[in-house]
């Protein structure tokens, strides 16, 4: 009669024990940067709702020594175009389908030097499980805005914010359009109701993501110190920052309408066209 009981007190603690560890699981803090670990959980944000990347075309290698040093970095380079590949995992891409909705999201995309400066920026619509390929010296920085400044022009190298919202501007011809939904100022930088300035604005939410892909083409050192460089292609993800910064975003927005709303048509990218 003991060892009955003994064996139904074990069993009753174990599936306590088992209780608490889902329970355990169920409230664990997720591991996503900024998380305090209380009361946080495996379901947060969707990843993809702010991307960055860096890009390196045409930057001259520099092979550095130990008493050597470039500000654009050693032992790496440019050696020629890099591709950023963008896929919208959001709605249904076939309308037809019962209770399938399309669901386009907005690229805002912002494109830094290495100096910090948004020489770039515009707004892409990527339709539902549609990949959109940007070339960087022909999409992205072939308008640049700032001429001259420290190094007189040179934007081979630097950073690009990718933001996804939803369109943020209707379609309809309106007071301020121009046909695209857009302000007609800023036709060039707003591409079917994706307008990536401060007028009107975003706001980031889980309901629209974007996943992506860079591929460079770079120059890196030799594996051997008689190896000068080696050229060749690398691709990898884009840096999720989850939902991002907000006084970083307002930036993004803010910036971007300064550079692009005097209507001179410079400092906007443009869009793949499909």
């Amino acid at each position: 009669m003991r060892n009955h009981t003994i064996k139904g007190l074990a069993f009753a603690a174990g599936a306590l024990l088992v209780v608490v560890a889902l329970s355990a699981s169920a409230h664990a803090g997720t591991l996503r940067r900024g998380s305090t670990g209380v009361g946080g959980t495996v379901t947060g944000a969707l990843p993809g709702q702010v991307l960055w990347t860096y890009y390196e075309t045409t930057e001259l290698f520099t092979l550095c020594s130990s008493t050597t040093a470039d500000s654009d970095g050693c032992n790496v380079g440019g050696n020629g175009d890099n591709l950023i590949r963008l896929v919208n995992p959001n709605g249904a891409a076939n309308a037809n389908l019962a209770g399938a909705r399309p669901q386009t999201v907005c690229a805002m995309i912002y494109v830094f030097d290495d100096d910090e400066e948004m020489g770039e920026c515009c707004g892409c619509p990527l339709s539902s499980a549609q990949l959109a390929t940007f070339s960087v010296e022909y999409n992205l920085t072939r308008n640049w805005a700032l001429r001259g400044g420290p190094e007189q022009g040179d934007h081979s190298n630097g950073s690009i914010a990718i933001v996804a919202a939803a369109p943020n501007e209707p379609i309809a011809l309106g007071s301020r359009g121009n046909g695209l939904g857009c302000p007609v100022t800023l036709s060039g930088a707003c591409n079917l109701g994706c307008d990536p300035t401060n007028v009107p604005g975003y706001s980031v939410t889980t309901a629209s993501n974007l996943l992506g892909s860079v591929t460079h083409n770079q120059i890196v050192q030799g594996s051997t110190s008689s190896t000068l460089s080696t050229k060749g292609l690398t691709e990898i993800g884009l840096f999720d920052d989850a939902g991002g910064d907000p006084t970083n975003l307002v930036y993004l927005q803010s910036q971007c309408g300064a550079l692009v709303g005097n209507g001179s048509g410079g400092g906007i990218c443009n869009c793949p066209i499909e």
